[in-house]
């Protein structure tokens, strides 16, 4: 199943706590991977981030992939970053008042 940005923006709105994304490469490409999680944490469903025209949405270099799920995953608490078998699971930090 896929999302569009559109989707993944719509989700992204209802709360920091209740999606998974799991950026990672695939076939020389970075593609994004969002789980939907269920009151229990427990994943309900996945979806991969997909193009306008349909297919899998991918990027050739990580910055690019870092920098749209900076912007439609703002409020994202969980991220996983998947490289040639190496994980990095990344926690976001709540972000003080400025002054």
């Amino acid at each position: 199943m896929y999302f569009t940005f559109r989707e993944l923006a719509a989700v992204a709105l209802t709360g920091g706590s209740n999606y998974f994304v799991d950026l990672r490469k695939d076939a020389g490409k970075w593609v994004i991977e969002v789980s939907v999680l269920d009151s229990g944490k427990n994943v309900q469903q996945t979806y991969l981030v997909q193009t306008n025209r349909g297919g899998a949405k991918t990027w050739k270099y990580l910055d690019d992939a870092m920098a749209f799920v900076s912007e439609y995953c703002a409020n994202c608490q969980n991220l996983t970053i998947a490289i040639d078998g190496e994980m990095w699971k990344l926690r976001a930090e709540e972000r003080g008042a400025e002054e």
